[in-house]
């Protein structure tokens, strides 16, 4: 799992080190990957939520607001959210989509600042998620989280 700000991490959806996310204080799980149904969480009491996206072209932008906004939903809620998608490419578009719409920088800013926040190498998102983010209603979004 990767740390990327207060509360926001991002990793993978599978794999032995999540087997008990609570102990890491994590408390709730947003699974962006469309064609896999995790169970991380379940059997922990941890909040989840599915909103699979496709990783590559395909994504309507609609799937993206989705993301952005549950995300946004369970942090209002939790302490600690881990977004995980199979290799975390998902994970880090809609982790970064967040961040944008709440602190705006642009992607290859918010690439090079969580390259610089880390310390360990980061995901690399599919492009079609950077072609996504360039065409984001940021305020739309922005006023939707606030409701």
């Amino acid at each position: 799992m990767i740390k990327l700000d207060d509360g926001l991490w991002i990793g993978l959806a599978v794999g032995p080190e999540y087997s008990n996310l609570s102990a890491s204080g994590i408390d709730a799980v947003l699974n962006t990957a469309q064609d896999l149904q995790s169970v991380i969480g379940w059997d922990d009491g941890i909040d989840y939520m599915q909103v699979g996206l496709i990783d590559g072209p395909g994504n309507t932008l609609s799937a993206h607001y989705a993301a952005v906004l549950a995300l946004a939903a369970l942090l209002k809620r939790h302490e600690n959210v881990l977004v995980c998608c199979h290799e975390g490419g998902r994970s880090l578009a809609v982790a970064i989509m967040y961040l944008q719409t709440v602190f705006a920088h642009g992607w290859d800013v918010w690439i090079n600042l969580l390259r610089e926040r880390v310390d360990t190498d980061l995901p690399t998102p599919n492009s079609a998620h950077k072609v996504a983010f360039g065409r984001m209603n940021w305020d739309l979004l922005k006023r939707a989280m606030e409701d």
